[in-house]
Parts: C-alpha cells; structure tokens; sequence
C-alpha cells in the first residue's frame, strides 16, 4: 500500500514516511515520563583521593583510639584521679580545642584543608610520647593538651576535605563510609590497646599506637590538594564569627546546635565520669575500660555503616540526627543503671551506634547547607559547640566537688535527659519538614 507525498504510513513494525523507516515504538505511553534507568552509581572507594582519605583516617584512629583509654586509665588506675582530677584531664583537652579551632576552620577555608590536616595528625601523634613519660597526672594534662590542639585542625579540615572530594547528593553516605573506618578503628584500637596492657604494659601499648600513628601520615600525602573555589580574601576578625551566623541564620542547622549542644553537655560529663563509674560501680580494673570503648566503637562502626548504605537522606539528615540522641540517651540508661559489666558493654555498644548517626548525618548537613566556601567555619562552630560544653560541663564538675556516691545517679539522670530531647528532637523535625515541604518519611 502507498501513501501520498508527506504523509506516513502506520506498520506493524513502526511508521514509515517517504519511504524512511524509523524503527519500533517504544513501549511506553508518550504520558510516561518515568525517566529510564541509568548507569548504576559508582562506589565511593571507586574515587582514589577519598579512599585515600578514609584509609589515613581509619589508620589514625586506630592510633588515637588505643591511646585515649590507655591514659584516661593511667589517670584513675595509677595516678588515683578524683572526680575532680578527671574532670581537668578532660577540661586540658577541650581548652585548646575551643580556643584555636575557629581560627583553624577560618585558615581552612582560606588555605589548604589537606595540609592542615596532616599538620593536626603531626600534633596528634606527637602527644603520644608525652604520655608514654608521664610520671605524674600533669604530664597527661600536657598530653591531652596537645591532643586538643591537634583535633581543632583536624575536624574542620576533614569536613572540608570531604565537601570538596564528593558529590553533594552523596555527602551522608559519605560521611557514613568515612565514620565506619574511624569507628572500626575504635573496635580495633581500645580492644588491642587492652589486650597489650594486660599482656605487656601501658608503655607498650603506647608505643605500639604511635608507631600505627606514624604509618597514617603516607596517605594524607597522597590526597590531592582541593581547595575552595572562587575569591579568597585575606582572612579577616569578622571571619571568625562567619560559621556562627551561618549557623543561626539557616533553621536546620539552628535546629543542629539544639540537638548538638544537649548531646554534648550530657555526653562529656559520662566521658569525665566513666573511668570512676568503671572503677567503684562495676569493679573492674583499668583494662575493663579499653574493653567497654571497644565495644562503643562496635555500635558505631554498626551505626555508621546504617549510615553509609541510606539512600535519599540529603534534607533529612536530622531526623538521623535526632534518632542518633534517642539511642545515646537510651544507651547510658543502659550503661549505668544495672551496675553490671554485661549491660554496660549493651549500653556503650548502642551509645556508640547513637553517636555514629550524629556525626556522619550532622556533618553531611553542615557540608551541604554551608557551601564550599564555609565548610571549614561551620564546622568549628559545632566543634566549638562540643569542646565548649565539655569544658563547661567539666569545670562544672569539678568546682562542685562530685562525690564518688553521686557518680550513678548524675550518669542516670543524664541517659534520661536524651531520651526527651531525642524523642523531641524528631517532633521537631517533623515540623520543619513539613514547613518546608520535604516528606517526612524516613530515609531508606
């Protein structure tokens, strides 16, 4: 059959025109506008300057997770630390945090995040000799100053790094794989740092962390020198206080530093208060602690790897977040309320898997809403934010003089505190969402 000049022919095979054939129909209704299935994502790892990335961290962590425990238990097992003593130990390393790190975030966004940050882990590892010296409480408080300093460059430069080396629609699964090799580190350090110990030394276990520490530093070498694109002006006063108004002015993150600064103030009186818990509620020795960090670092080496596998999280980066203090909270409740060795392993086990969600959803919400322009500044607002409560809640301590006898009851009465703020912490998120039309459902 034939059709006139400029008309077309249906065929079962297709349309013809002028005697041009154009192929098969396709099989979707031209109302379909399902878009079709492309190539599938590639892995994070697949991208050489990350995995580079996350191996030096994985490996750094390894080091500061065996010599954390290991001094905190020098500090109550050798030295007979009181609450009090504890409390500065903890308060020497959040000084210098606070003091220097919105200057670092502010050098961060003006220089090179990968220098600074091979610069913080230079400081970190060169703390660890001082505790391998120390012959008096003092020399730890040095210690875990230096330790302070080193992390004040670390934070900021790491977030950095990661903004500038991912993709921003992948920035929570990112973080998510980041915090897993940082978490498995503190599986791994605490649990090996423990088993040295009771094998050999303190001393041993240090130098064994320090070496581990030294071979991070290839790595770091190798990631590229990303910096922040566009003008850089000379860094100026004003700068400082650039991530702050960031912060407060965009609602989540306002929102964040809500949550952040409950988890915090909470979080770092446990940290200043657990090696006395350990000692005179469960009754165990100084390894007993490196044990209960090992299995923090399971729960949250479980929590971050959740974290890394969550597809479409961008925008809802804080009902993680919020659900993160939920099982912090409900965690310590655990941890401290049975004085039992088995509850308490349960209990820091989920607190770690808590934590995990903060930080790998927090960060990626800060990466996300603060540009590449701010990343650095941001961020040390809510690392100030952290320390900042610590030392707070630390002098806090030790000016009142704690009680061994008050330890549990301030523990318990902290675990409950989460659980209302977490459990608020969703409602209030539930009403931003809808505020600013995003689905509330959870992210898959």
């Amino acid at each position: 059959m034939g059709g006139e000049p400029g008309t077309a022919v249906g065929t079962a095979e297709g349309v013809v025109g002028e005697g041009e054939r154009i192929g098969r129909l396709p099989d979707i209704s031209p109302l379909d506008h399902t878009p079709p299935e492309g190539p599938p994502e590639p892995r994070l790892l697949a991208n050489r300057p990350f995995l580079y990335l996350v191996l030096g961290e994985g490996v750094a962590a390894l080091a500061f997770w065996a010599y954390l425990p290991i001094s905190f238990s020098e500090a109550a097992f050798r030295f007979d630390a009181t609450p009090r003593e504890m409390s500065i130990l903890l308060a020497s390393f959040s000084l210098p945090f606070v003091l220097s790190n919105p200057v670092q975030g502010t050098l961060v966004d003006r220089w090179s995040p990968k220098w600074m940050n091979l610069l913080g882990y230079l400081a970190l590892v060169g703390a660890i000799p001082l505790a391998m010296v120390a012959t008096s409480l003092p020399w730890l408080y040095a210690s875990t100053f230096m330790v302070g300093l080193a992390d004040a460059t670390i934070q900021p430069s790491r977030s950095a790094l990661t903004g500038l080396l991912v993709p921003a629609d992948r920035l929570v699964q990112a973080n998510g794989v980041l915090w897993a090799g940082v978490h498995l580190a503190l599986v791994v350090g605490p649990l090996a740092g423990g088993i040295v110990q009771r094998a050999a030394s303190n001393d041993a276990a240090l130098a064994a962390a320090l070496g581990v520490g030294l071979l991070s530093l290839p790595f770091f070498l190798l990631v590229p020198d990303r910096r922040p694109g566009g003008e850089r002006p000379p860094a100026r006063l004003r700068d400082l206080g650039e991530g702050f108004r960031v912060a407060v002015r965009e609602p989540e993150l306002r929102l964040l530093l809500g949550l952040a600064a409950s988890l915090f103030l909470v979080i770092n009186a446990f940290w200043a208060l657990e090696p006395i818990y350990v000692r005179h509620a469960l009754r165990r020795g100084g390894d007993a602690l490196s044990f209960l960090w090992a299995a923090h670092g399971a729960g949250a080496f479980a929590g971050a790897l959740l974290v890394s596998r969550t597809r479409e999280a961008s925008r809802r980066e804080l009902l993680l977040v919020a659900g993160g203090v939920l099982a912090v909270g409900v965690g310590q409740l655990a941890y401290t309320g049975t004085a039992r060795y088995g509850a308490a392993l349960a209990g820091s086990a989920l607190m770690g898997l808590g934590l995990s969600f903060y930080f790998a959803a927090g960060l990626a919400l800060i990466q996300r809403v603060a540009g590449d322009a701010r990343r650095g500044r941001v961020t040390s607002v809510f690392g100030v934010l952290q320390e900042g409560t610590a030392l707070a809640t630390t002098l806090g301590i030790a000016a009142a003089g704690l009680a061994v006898g008050l330890v549990v009851p301030t523990l318990v009465a902290g675990g409950g505190v989460l659980v209302v703020v977490g459990l608020l912490g969703v409602r209030a998120f539930l009403r931003l969402a809808r505020s600013q039309g995003v689905a509330w459902r959870a992210p898959a």
